[in-house]
């Protein structure tokens, strides 16, 4: 017998987006519950006439005790969450059903790439490949890796105020997540300017209740420094990736967000210092370290960022990026050698 899929979601004032949602991924699932948080627009007619079992809740300032509430409802064996403004396209769904049909006991859930659509080139963005959606209208997304589907029933829950994850959840339940090669279509810049703003506001106001729940906790620092950087805050930001690093150093590679923005201001001194730091924090990832050679190469100081590049392609060979930074650096001092 095939593994059943519930849909869980939860929106408020969707009305525009949840039928294509609940469309995209119709024909997988076996149920579809829908918890509204306080609608006043079409949004609960539209749902309920995709053939979805909506519940009103509360809204307490808290997505992840809104999914949690959808979960409660959920009575398929595995779980699909997604939200009002995205789709499944591209064969997702089969990937989906090989995925639950295929999975061993010991798979907790599956890691799909969530894909934010973006007008610019900003940072971590990349280009659309397409077909869908048409790289003309949405030229370039920022992936995030989120576990979207999960077995039911297993004592799994979200956490956190916002940027609610499940993932310590299936984890501490001694299950494993794989990757599935699966994206996730998220339009959220379609709710126009004022709209995003404002959600970007409430978010930090979240963030901020959970740093003052839990001051000592890195990850609700780093995001409230996110946030702010993201809002064209950096001072701010900065304050927050140093309260970061103050409580785990080794959180992400909070010394190059610190390193960024120094190179933002010119405070060439304070990036490269920064930089160092993240290379003797994360000695694995190569990051650091190409972004240390870079400042040297745009000083002029090419034996140094030689130096640099040749330690850290001893440890990461054939990577393209520091590869063609090493390249520029011996091409110019084999010019200066030749003067």
């Amino acid at each position: 017998m095939e593994p059943t899929i519930s849909l869980c979601m939860i929106a408020k004032d969707e009305e525009k987006g949840i039928g294509k949602a609940i469309d995209s991924v119709k024909d997988i699932v076996d149920e579809i519950v829908v918890v509204d948080t306080g609608s006043a627009d079409r949004t609960k007619e539209v749902a309920l006439a995709g053939g979805a079992k909506v519940i009103d809740v509360r809204w307490a300032d808290d997505f992840s005790a809104a999914r949690n509430e959808s979960l409660k409802s959920a009575t398929k064996d595995w779980i699909l969450v997604l939200d009002a403004d995205e789709v499944l396209a591209g064969g997702g769904c089969e990937k989906i059903k090989g995925a639950v049909s295929g999975a061993g006991g010991t798979v907790g859930g599956f890691a799909l790439e969530q894909r934010t659509y973006v007008a610019k080139a900003e940072e971590g963005a990349r280009k659309n490949p397409g077909p869908f959606p048409d790289p003309g209208e949405y030229p370039f997304f920022v992936p995030h890796s989120l576990v979207r589907l999960f077995r039911n029933r297993q004592g799994f829950s979200f956490r956190h105020r916002v940027h609610e994850l499940v993932e310590d959840s299936i984890r501490e339940n001694g299950k494993t997540i794989k990757a599935l090669g699966c994206a996730i279509h998220h339009f959220s810049a379609e709710r126009g300017k004022e709209s995003t703003e404002k959600k970007a506001a409430y978010y930090i106001s979240l963030i901020g209740k959970q740093a003052a729940e839990q001051p000592d906790n890195p990850r609700y620092a780093y995001q409230m420094a996110r946030a702010f950087l993201g809002q064209g805050n950096p001072e701010e930001a900065r304050r927050w990736f140093a309260k970061t690093a103050a409580l785990d150093p080794r959180y992400r590679l909070v010394h190059s967000e610190l390193a960024k923005i120094h190179l933002k201001k010119g405070e060439m001194g304070e990036a490269k210092e920064c930089f160092r730091k993240s290379m003797e924090l994360h000695p694995d990832n190569p990051s650091p370290a190409n972004n240390l050679a870079a400042i040297h190469l745009s000083m002029g100081e090419y034996a140094e960022a030689k130096r640099i590049l040749e330690e850290a392609l001893k440890k990461h060979p054939g990577h393209k990026i520091l590869e063609h930074h090493y390249q520029e650096a011996l091409r110019v001092l084999k010019q200066k050698v030749g003067a």
